[in-house]
């Protein structure tokens, strides 16, 4: 019932033709709830405009308070889940099966040795990075969704994830690039073991290769955290978190103009 009461405020604001989505998650000041809503055209990506609605009937100054938690949590989240989870499909497994090929066929193989080491520093990074999505996607699935609400907590716990998944992420970048630099051939010799590697095995080190493009504009974005990387690693990460957090707030300024409802100014 309360969801279609909220659905109907929703609707209050939308435009001609356009769709709306309601985020599955309140935020409560005051003991009043407040929700974010999406406005958008026949994908969500077509972006229109948002709101901030209640059906506590708290004031403006209420409905203007929660515009940056329920924002910046619908953000982080999204960001997790679209843009960095896809990464969480690389499986360990993918690199292991070259790793294992190489022990075996090219032990007597300096370089080779090498290069694999620094390949297993990369699946102990990918490890390490399945398992922090894996668990906040538990956390989203029991906690969020199940309570329906967010708390500040909540919102920090969310930007600590997109914070250490972004960072690893670029770690692994890094790596990438100095295999790809330093060892040019490795993929290539390997590749040549028709017999004993797998074909997942092969399609992974395809599927590499032909990132070598995609791997070089996304480290090319990465200038903040370049600049971080000396630092230890929990630094680096609050770091980050600042970073994401101002950015954040910058967006939800410059988006403004496309808020509805009674937040708009």
């Amino acid at each position: 019932m309360e969801h279609k009461k909220l659905m109907k405020e929703a609707a209050r604001y939308k435009k001609w033709f356009e769709g709306y989505t309601l985020n599955p998650f309140a935020y409560d000041i005051n003991g009043r709830k407040y929700h974010y809503v999406l406005y958008h055209g026949n994908k969500t990506s077509d972006f229109k405009g948002y709101a901030i609605i209640s059906l506590d009937g708290g004031p403006k100054s209420e409905y203007r308070e929660a515009i940056f938690p329920l924002k910046m949590m619908s953000a982080a989240s999204a960001n997790i889940f679209e843009v960095v989870g896809p990464r969480s499909k690389v499986l360990p497994e993918y690199f292991k099966g070259v790793i294992d090929t190489v022990e075996t066929y090219f032990s007597d193989d300096p370089t080779m040795r090498e290069g694999n080491q620094l390949l297993k520093e990369i699946m102990d990074l990918q490890v390490r990075f399945n398992s922090i999505y894996h668990e906040y996607e538990s956390y989203y699935d029991h906690h969020i969704l199940v309570k329906r609400e967010i708390t500040d907590q909540d919102i920090d716990d969310t930007f600590t994830v997109l914070a250490k998944l972004d960072l690893l992420q670029f770690k692994q970048g890094l790596m990438l690039e100095k295999l790809d630099n330093q060892f040019s051939d490795f993929f290539q010799k390997i590749m040549k073991e028709r017999k004993v590697l797998s074909n997942q095995s092969r399609q992974f080190i395809k599927g590499m290769q032909s990132s070598k493009d995609s791997l070089e504009q996304g480290l090319a974005g990465f200038t903040y955290e370049r600049d971080i990387m000396h630092l230890p690693e929990a630094e680096q990460i609050e770091k980050k978190k600042e970073y994401m957090i101002k950015a954040a707030e910058k967006f939800i300024q410059d988006r403004e103009k496309h808020l509805r409802g009674p937040a708009a100014l």
